[in-house]
């Protein structure tokens, strides 16, 4: 069994590297796979999350304006790597329950929207988003493969052209959204990105549920138990330490009654990662993603009144 499971990890790797998944810390991701199926083969962090999910929160389903709203949540929405674009991950966009949803304004789609930054593939996916429905408005927290790393490349520029800032945050209703760029610091968020995150704390408003967005799993630290076995797609930019829990976390974790942090990094591999939730200190924690074929999914939010329901959608 191990030797199957490697061999299926030896193929993903050398996929990920053709892709750039695996760049510049190349054994990093490998490493951690092993690790993971062969120390605790039984471990199945998709498993305990949709436990913990379960426990914490109940299904919900579209309902009318009225009701309240909903809105998705969907990462790595290139889908399978290795293939030609063609767009939105098919199974995703040709979701049923996705498009049965009554009233569904927003939207997030949380990185590697696309496989290479280019016109070309650029103008693929606003046509994708165009046609996806006439009452979402959908934001992209965006990823690598949008953006590249660091704050001036070739990448940014082309993604910002046809896009706008890859940060930003908006109120809708009594909620507050805020989406993230984890590109530009090597998975920091600084600069001018934690200056809005101060504004905001400063601020003397009171939001219901604070939703915040980015591609990169963020706030992944294995010195916190909450989070051990949870493996990201890629590590590329990643700075060698992350300031998240020092210099994030004490701005956002008061910032509404309920406040939820979603990453997209995950689902591009058959490694039982492909959705993680866990809440810590009071804030929940999720990671979602599609595109290995194993267990691929997406989240819908429902907002009525006070409550906030959760659906993991399994494609």
């Amino acid at each position: 069994m191990h030797i199957r499971l490697i061999l299926s990890l030896i193929l993903s790797f050398t996929i990920g590297v053709s892709l750039g998944h695996y760049k510049p810390e190349f054994f990093a991701i490998p490493i951690s796979y092993i690790k993971n199926f062969l120390i605790d083969d039984e471990k199945n962090i998709y498993k305990e999350s949709i436990l913990r999910l379960e426990k914490d929160f109940l299904r919900g389903s579209c309902g009318s304006e009225e009701e309240g709203y909903s809105f998705f949540v969907a990462g790595h929405v290139y889908g399978t790597p290795g293939e030609l674009y063609k767009g939105i991950y098919q199974p995703f966009k040709t979701n049923n329950i996705l498009n049965s949803c009554l009233f569904m304004p927003l939207g997030f789609l949380l990185g590697d929207a696309v496989v290479e930054a280019s016109e070309i593939e650029f103008e693929i996916l606003k046509k994708e988003i165009d046609s996806f429905r006439k009452d979402t408005k959908i934001y992209i927290s965006p990823g690598n493969h949008e953006v590249g790393s660091g704050k001036y490349n070739a990448k940014r520029d082309v993604y910002m052209n046809n896009f706008g800032d890859t940060y930003k945050y908006f109120k809708y209703r009594d909620d507050l959204f805020i989406v993230l760029d984890g590109n530009e610091n090597n998975w920091n968020i600084a600069d001018d990105q934690l200056e809005m995150l101060r504004n905001l704390a400063s601020r003397e408003e009171n939001y219901n549920n604070v939703f915040i967005f980015s591609h990169q799993v963020i706030w992944n630290d294995p010195q916190k138990k909450e989070f051990l076995g949870l493996i990201p797609n890629s590590n590329e930019g990643k700075a060698e330490k992350l300031t998240f829990w020092s210099d994030v976390f004490p701005l956002i974790k008061d910032l509404g009654s309920k406040v939820y942090i979603f990453a997209g990094d995950v689902g591009a591999f058959d490694n039982r990662s492909e959705f993680f939730y866990n809440n810590f200190s009071g804030v929940s924690f999720f990671a979602t993603g599609m595109g290995g074929g194993k267990r691929d999914n997406f989240l819908l939010i429902h907002v009525k009144k006070d409550r906030v329901n959760i659906d993991l959608i399994e494609l």
